[in-house]
């Protein structure tokens, strides 16, 4: 297999690499997929319940939810030797702190017992089988006044203790976990769950009734995904009320099993896989998904009248390199109970690898063009190769171009044809998407980047045709980074595929310096979900690139092709009538380019540029470059590709 780089058009060998694979249509993950440990009730929370059973005689049934969490869990899993004799006083640590990490996998023929106590675990909102401020009686008499009072009372003493919250816990988290051997945190699933493919996972649904921050004054609420399939790995949930941590326990009465042929009664207690968080985006009286995290480190945002497309991660490792991919894990999640009205939510997920750990902040603001700013603190447990910042993930089976050919329907399918950079240098680069015959890599050196992206440009539904899919409103994501970067440059990887269900475009920066073991990265940047990018600035675009083959060429060295590329906007309506002091900049490295012309483009407006485009023999590979210019004034961006003969 042969990699093409764009920076110095030298093919070089490289080790045939995995191809990336969804198991479901607009699924979340890859297929080498994990996902974080389940956290354990706070050592001090534990003892707390054991002296209230203690002190009001209620030995045979937890006094609430949360006891009974206690005691399940205490029954279930051994707390690690630096953790469960911690005093009460370190509660605020421990109740943060995965059992995952050091704890056996979950028993997946846990008892009768176990399971029902975990289920009726009561959260914020999770549903119960019994009112949750009932203290415990037999059948047959009801409870007093004096009781309830206690009950009450005990109610709001766990309140009360409940560990603080504040960002710094995520990051000594994460600066304590680095410390630490990784442990993978996978899990074995009950087989009812792992049998499950990916048609049946996706029947399992949230009761919507039953969502959690649920609050008509903001607007937001949060659903959970529950384990199953390839999602083999629970995550510890946290939400976060008047600066109070209130783990989430897993209850299996928030879910709607009938379609799948499972019940709640036999999937046995597994935690959770992961959240959305839902807003009415497209009206103030609808609820759309705004955002979710599930599997790895991946995570979505959602604008105004989009549908799911491409996927954003929170880092990627060693990707397409002869040692083989790293995947990150997102091991839990605190997530802040809205207050603004109509305003932000904010997500904090500590992330896991055996190279890295990391504590990430999401601010979240919902809107039109819907925006996660993103905080993240770094620490190396060893030197990693190649670390890629703000990685996007994205699917491009064929457009306009078709370099390959497919038997299908439709005339394009992708969630992005291109990718956008707004280097340091203050250029526009826009570069046409391709899956190539061979896995492809282009690299754009940089010096503190201004912006990067994977764009869907093309937002016209007849040339899609797919009425269930609606390429045309997939988003675009948009990278503006927060101070300097430094030197690197934008690596898009581009691989193989066969099908619409690879992720197989992925494009993330890359800085010069390597992280060593020991070492602490800070890094900020906004994700912005947008329509098709023409905001970002005001020049004329590249809109279609279209490419066939010219009869009469040296076989030998490739042949000839014609490029055909269509460019709309900007400022460029205003040259056309000068269209003879309009010209078209084209460079190619290791080829001939003759027959350039600049022609009106009656039916779409703008201009067309053809040019030929003929191999030397030189090299295999060349590098293309075009821009529109009127006189000496710039007035397009620089469309660039890569073009193996």
């Amino acid at each position: 297999m042969q990699i093409c780089q764009q920076v110095d058009s030298q093919c070089v060998p490289h080790k045939r690499f995995p191809l990336f694979r969804l198991g479901m249509a607009s699924a979340y993950v890859l297929t080498t997929l994990c996902l974080a440990g389940q956290p354990a009730m706070a050592a001090a929370a534990k003892a707390h319940a054991t002296t209230k059973q203690s002190a009001t005689g209620a030995s045979d049934a937890p006094a609430s939810g949360q006891d009974a969490k206690a005691s399940a869990d205490a029954g279930k899993q051994t707390a690690p030797a630096d953790q469960g004799d911690k005093p009460a006083s370190d509660a605020s640590v421990s109740s943060a702190t995965p059992a995952a990490e050091n704890a056996p996998a979950p028993d997946a023929n846990n008892s009768a017992g176990e399971g029902k106590a975990a289920e009726n675990a009561p959260t914020d909102n999770a549903p119960t089988d019994q009112d949750a401020n009932a203290p415990a009686t037999n059948d047959n008499q009801a409870p007093s006044g004096d009781a309830v009072q206690a009950a009450q009372g005990e109610q709001a003493d766990q309140a009360e203790q409940a560990p603080a919250f504040s960002p710094q816990l995520v990051i000594d988290r994460a600066r304590e976990l680095a410390k630490k051997p990784f442990e993978n945190p996978h899990r074995e699933l009950p087989a009812a769950l792992a049998d499950l493919d990916a048609a049946k996972y996706a029947k399992i649904k949230f009761k919507s009734d039953q969502a959690f921050l649920k609050d008509p004054a903001t607007g937001f609420s949060m659903e959970l995904y529950h384990p199953g399939y390839m999602y083999d790995v629970p995550v510890g949930i946290n939400t976060v009320r008047d600066g109070k941590v209130q783990p989430v326990p897993y209850s299996a009465n928030l879910f709607d099993f009938a379609d799948t042929g499972l019940s709640d009664n036999n999937v046995g207690a597994q935690g959770y896989a992961g959240f959305k968080l839902k807003y009415p985006l497209d009206s103030v009286t609808s609820n759309e998904e705004l955002a979710s995290f599930l599997g790895a480190s991946y995570f979505r945002v959602m604008g105004r009248n989009q549908v799911r497309g491409q996927l954003a991660r929170a880092l990627a490792i060693d990707l397409a390199a002869p040692s083989g991919e790293e995947f990150p894990v997102f091991r839990e999640f605190w997530i802040e109970q809205p207050t603004d009205p109509w305003g932000k939510v904010t997500v904090y997920a500590l992330l896991d690898s055996a190279r890295v750990t990391g504590a990430y902040q999401f601010d979240i603001v919902p809107g039109e063009r819907s925006v996660a700013s993103i905080k993240a603190t770094l620490f190396f447990r060893d030197q990693i190769q190649k670390l890629g910042i703000a990685p996007l993930s994205s699917m491009f089976l064929f457009g306009e171009q078709k370099r390959r050919h497919f038997d299908d329907y439709r005339d394009e399918v992708h969630n992005s044809d291109g990718l956008l950079i707004h280097n340091g240098q203050g250029e526009w680069l826009w570069r046409p998407l391709d899956n190539p015959k061979n896995l492809q890599i282009s690299s754009f050196l940089d010096q503190n980047p201004r912006g990067f992206g994977l764009m869907q440009r093309d937002r016209n539904f007849d040339h899609y045709q797919d009425a269930s899919a609606h390429f045309e409103k997939r988003p675009g994501y948009w990278i503006t980074p927060k101070g300097d970067w430094g030197k690197g440059h934008v690596e898009l990887v581009e691989i193989p595929s066969p099908d619409e269900t690879n992720e197989n475009i992925v494009a993330f920066w890359v800085p010069d310096v390597k992280p060593k073991a020991g070492d602490q990265l800070e890094i900020s940047y906004d994700l912005t979900a947008m329509s098709d990018g023409r905001e970002l600035h005001g020049m004329a675009r590249a809109l279609d690139t279209r490419i066939t083959p010219v009869t009469g060429g040296d076989e030998d060295n490739g042949g000839v092709h014609r490029f055909i590329l269509n460019f709309r906007g900007g400022d460029l309506d205003y040259y056309l009538d000068d269209i003879a002091n309009l010209q078209a900049d084209i460079s190619a490295s290791n080829a001939n380019v003759t027959n350039v012309h600049v022609v009106k483009d009656a039916e779409n407006g703008g201009v067309r540029v053809l040019f030929d485009l003929a191999g030397t023999g030189e090299a295999p590979t060349s590098n293309l470059r075009a821009f529109l210019h009127y006189k000496d004034r710039v007035i397009s961006e620089t469309w660039t590709m890569p073009w193996a003969f």
